[in-house]
């Protein structure tokens, strides 16, 4: 599916869900983060700039010089994994600002070598003045007030039966052969922001567009389809596997398209996670053959050509079989091969064609 514009963009890559009461799913799904949106309100300070109890933040020249050396050097989606990775409280401001000021002191953060951790830990004091800057200006109160009761009807309006789910879930654990997925659904955590992206513990943040039902039928973008997509990412991935694609970059057609979805942030493993998808969604009646040979031409420009290819083949996917081992035995058996992408792909995408002009006669 081809990306429109940066908020779609991402819109495409993350989440799952929840609903309202009735034959709907409970709020054990979707659930809001008063932390996690004063954290992303550094990034997305636009956003609130304008509202009274912030605009003296905004003519600050020393805030918004410091908030400017923050959202230089560090992302929304950093700060709140490093937030979550190091236990935060999730729904207190206070102790927001008291944990990026005592980040010195927390061992387990001093002992990390991660670069992205260094960084944060180095944007420290600058962190740590722009929380407290929004704390004091009263953010806990704006948020209780004018944006959670928003993020909670959106969450309520948006319905999912718990059959849907219950579908979903055991088409999902099928297909995950000897790999466990875990019995429950992953948390989402709607945002005041316009993007999304995926947390370490397999819980998300989003932007509360994704609940919008008529965006998603302006832009074709179908949540439960992206539900099933981030859930597929659990599946592992060998270091073998990725050898496997490194070494494809010596095929011309691959590597060229290779590029194209690396510029978008996208490719590397993204092309078996986006064949499963279809091939879960087709199988549970989510897509018929034109949805799927639409998302394989338009997703990331169609860019993730061995996409078709996986997809044709995992009917062979045994039961017992992980998706990284049938990957694996594509590559072995040559259906993926240096100097033969392109063959398949055109391959792949008359047969799926020839599919949609059988269901239309």
């Amino acid at each position: 599916m081809k990306r429109i514009n940066i908020i779609i963009y991402f819109l495409l890559t993350f989440i799952p869900i929840w609903a309202s009461a009735g034959t709907n799913v409970g709020n054990c799904i979707f659930t809001t983060s008063k932390s996690f949106d004063i954290i992303a309100s550094l990034q997305y300070f636009d956003k609130i700039k304008d509202v009274p109890r912030f605009c003296n933040l905004a003519t600050d020249s020393v805030f918004m010089s410091r908030l400017s050396h923050v959202n230089e050097n560090v992302k929304a989606s950093k700060l709140c994994n490093f937030y979550s990775i190091y236990g935060g409280d999730k729904n207190n401001t206070d102790s927001c600002v008291i944990f990026f000021n005592n980040i010195q002191l927390n061992d387990s953060i001093s002992r990390s070598d991660a670069d992205w951790i260094r960084n944060i830990v180095e944007l420290r004091p600058e962190i740590t003045y722009c929380i407290s800057a929004l704390n004091a200006a009263g953010y806990s109160d704006y948020w209780d007030n004018e944006i959670k009761p928003i993020l909670e009807r959106q969450i309520a309006a948006y319905p999912v039966s718990e059959k849907t789910l219950d579908d979903i879930h055991d088409a999902l654990t099928e297909f995950s052969g000897p790999e466990i997925l875990p019995p429950t659904h992953s948390n989402t955590y709607i945002l005041n922001i316009d993007n999304a992206f995926n947390l370490s513990d397999e819980s998300f943040c989003c932007t509360p567009l994704l609940l919008d039902v008529e965006l998603e039928k302006k832009f074709r973008l179908d949540f439960l389809k992206v539900y099933i997509h981030e859930n597929l990412h659990r599946l592992s991935v060998s270091d073998e596997l990725m050898r496997k694609l490194d070494d494809l970059m010596m095929d011309d057609f691959y590597r060229d398209n290779e590029n194209v979805a690396r510029s978008h942030n996208e490719g590397h493993n993204e092309a078996f996670v986006v064949a499963a998808e279809a091939f879960i969604s087709h199988k549970i009646g989510r897509r018929d053959n034109k949805s799927v040979y639409d998302e394989f031409k338009e997703y990331v420009d169609g860019s993730l050509v061995l996409t078709p290819i996986i997809y044709v083949h995992l009917h062979d996917k045994q039961k017992d079989e992980s998706l990284d081992s049938f990957i694996l035995r594509l590559f072995d058996n040559g259906t993926i091969k240096a100097g033969r992408v392109k063959a398949e792909y055109d391959k792949a995408m008359r047969q799926l064609g020839s599919k949609i002009v059988s269901d239309e006669r």
